[in-house]
């Protein structure tokens, strides 16, 4: 679980704290939210987030495997448009990435949330 919350705004731009596990005794992270440039970036990692990392060839495996879902069900294979074949691996951080999906989600149905939470399992 991960909590954010509205620090500034300025502009387009929507600066927000995420917090992993609710943990406010812990430095926060902070997450930009740029609308003007239809972009969102990590501005500073969280003290209790950590990397994560993926090798091109598990994101090819992905790939195919989704493929072959696709294929089971009668549905066209991914383009490489839609899901290129990854030439290198690609990292990010494990709260953040939850805290940006959550912020995207609602900054796309309209919402510009002062306090959100995250939540999975």
């Amino acid at each position: 679980m991960v909590k954010c919350r509205l620090k500034e705004r300025a502009d387009n731009k929507y600066t927000y704290e995420y917090i992993p596990e609710g943990d406010f005794s812990k430095d926060a992270g902070i997450i930009i939210v740029d609308t003007a440039a239809e972009s969102v970036w990590v501005e500073k990692v969280s003290e209790d987030d950590y990397e994560c990392h993926t090798t091109a060839d598990e994101l090819n495996n992905m790939r195919n495997a989704i493929n072959e879902m696709r294929a089971e069900n009668g549905e066209p294979p991914l383009t490489e448009e839609e899901f290129p074949t990854a030439i290198k691996g690609s990292m990010w951080h494990y709260y953040a990435n939850h805290a940006i999906k959550k912020l995207c989600d609602l900054f796309n149905s309209g919402e510009v949330p002062t306090e959100c939470i995250a939540a999975w399992y």
